[in-house]
C-alpha cells in the first residue's frame, strides 16, 4: 500500500489503510505500507515499513496540491520505485491523487495492477471551501484528472462517488463499490457510557455529540449557534469531541454565552469514541461536503441515531429507519431538528437498534476485507 497519510491521530483516511491492512493480514496475506506520516501515530500498524513526506499542511487546498506535485516528483517517486523494488508486490492499493502518481509509475516499472480507493470528497460541493472560482476550478481539474489516471481498479466507499467518476469520463469498468466498514467488534451496544458517566449527566439529560474539526465547513459553528438558540431547553447536553487550534476560541464563545450544557472533551484517542458513542442518544454530523464519515458508522454501530447533513455519501446511508436527515447545515435546521427529538426518545431508541444491525451486516470489516481481496484476485486474473 502507498498513501500519504496512514498513522496520524485523527480521520477516516488512516483508520481506512489500518483496519484494511490488519483484515487483508488476516485473510492470509502480506501487506506493507508505505506512509506518509510517523509509524508512532495512534493508526499505524507493525507492516508500516516506510516513511515519506508528501502533502504540505496548507489552508488552500489547490495550492497544497500543487506544491505536493512539486515535492512528489523530487522525492516520492524514487523512495516509491524503491520500495517497489525492494518489497515485489503483487498489487499496490493507494489514494489519489499524489501518492497514486508515484504508485502507477512504479506499478508500470512492475507490471503489476494498481488499485486506488476513493477516501476524500469527489463532491462539486467541496470546491466551496477554496478561496475564489479561480482555485475551485484548479481543485476540480487537479482532483478528476487524478481519477482519470490509468488504475486496474477504483474502488468507491459510495454508489455517489461512483455516480460523479462516471461523470468525470472514469470508464466504469474500472470503477467497483466496496463499502466502508467499522470495526463492530469495539463499537457495540455493551459499550460503557463512560463520558455521561464521567461529566455526572442526568437519567433524564438528552445528549447529543459531535466529533471532528471545529470548522465552518463541518458546521460546528451552525450547531454551536443552534445550541445558543435551545439554551432553555432543560437537560439538553452537547458533547464535543475534537480540538486543535480552534477549541480555545469556541470555549471562549460557549463562556461569553452563558452554555453551561456544552462540554468539550478534546481531541479523544480512537482508543476511547466507543465510550464516547455509547454516552450519547443522538450523534450529529452537520457539514457541508462529505463523502462517508466514519464517525457515522461508529455512532450506528454503538447503537446511537444520526442526526446529518444530505450530501454525497451520507443521503444514500443514512436510511429513516436509523437517521435523521438535515434538509441544510444551518442553524435552522438543526435547532428545528434537535428541539423535535428530544422529545421523541423512545423512537431514536429503536431508530440506533435498526441502525446497529445494519451496520454489524453490512459494514463490518471482514466483508469489506474479502470484497477488497476479490478485487485483488480480479485485476490480477485479467493482466
Amino acid at each position: 500500500m502507498v498513501v500519504e497519510s496512514h498513522a496520524k491521530q485523527a480521520g477516516g483516511g488512516p483508520m481506512y489503510w489500518a483496519q484494511l491492512s490488519k483484515g487483508l493480514i488476516q485473510r492470509g496475506h502480506e501487506v506493507v505500507i508505505l506512509s506518509g506520516t510517523p509509524k508512532n501515530g495512534e493508526f499505524a500498524s507493525p507492516n508500516t515499513v516506510g516513511l515519506l513526506p508528501v502533502r504540505l499542511n496548507l489552508r488552500s487546498r489547490s495550492l497544497s496540491t500543487l506544491l505536493s506535485r512539486y515535492v512528489f516528483r523530487r522525492r516520492f517517486v524514487p523512495g516509491v520505485r524503491a520500495f517497489a523494488r525492494e518489497w515485489r508486490p503483487n498489487v499496490i492499493h493507494t489514494v489519489p491523487p499524489i501518492a497514486s502518481e508515484a504508485a502507477l509509475r512504479a506499478g508500470s516499472e512492475l507490471g503489476v495492477p494498481v488499485i486506488a480507493s476513493v477516501l476524500s470528497h469527489v463532491e462539486e460541493q467541496w470546491t466551496h471551501l477554496e478561496p475564489g472560482p479561480g482555485r475551485s476550478r484548479l481543485f476540480r481539474y487537479l482532483e478528476s484528472r487524478g481519477y482519470r489516471r490509468p488504475f486496474s481498479r477504483i474502488i468507491c466507499l459510495t454508489r455517489r462517488s461512483e455516480e460523479i467518476l462516471v461523470g468525470e469520463g472514469v470508464p466504469v469498468e474500472r470503477i467497483v463499490y466496496v463499502p466502508h466498514a467499522v470495526d463492530v467488534t469495539r463499537f457495540h451496544s455493551k459499550v460503557e457510557a463512560r463520558f455521561r458517566h464521567q461529566l455526572k449527566l442526568s437519567v433524564d439529560a438528552f445528549v447529543v455529540g459531535y466529533a471532528g474539526a471545529l470548522t465552518q465547513d463541518k458546521g460546528f459553528d451552525q450547531l454551536l449557534e443552534a445550541m445558543t438558540r435551545l439554551k432553555s431547553v432543560k437537560h439538553l447536553h452537547l458533547l464535543v469531541a475534537g480540538g486543535a487550534l480552534s477549541q480555545h476560541k469556541w470555549e471562549e464563545f460557549v463562556k461569553e454565552a452563558g452554555l453551561s450544557h456544552v462540554h468539550f472533551l478534546g481531541q479523544l484517542d480512537h482508543q476511547n469514541m466507543p465510550g464516547f458513542m455509547a454516552s450519547l442518544d443522538l450523534y450529529v454530523i452537520p457539514s457541508f461536503a462529505e463523502t462517508l464519515p466514519t464517525t457515522l458508522l461508529e455512532a450506528l454501530a454503538a447503537g446511537t441515531p444520526v442526526l446529518a447533513t444530505g450530501v454525497g455519501g451520507v443521503t444514500e446511508f443514512l436510511q429513516s429507519q436509523w437517521g435523521i436527515t438535515l434538509e441544510s447545515p444551518e442553524a435552522d435546521c438543526i435547532t428545528q431538528a434537535l428541539d423535535e427529538w428530544q422529545a421523541r426518545r423512545s423512537e431514536l431508541e429503536q431508530m440506533g437498534k435498526f441502525g446497529q444491525q445494519y451496520v454489524r451486516d453490512h459494514h463490518n470489516w471482514e466483508r469489506t476485507s474479502e470484497l477488497t481481496e476479490g478485487v485483488y484476485q480480479a485485476c490480477l486474473e485479467n493482466q
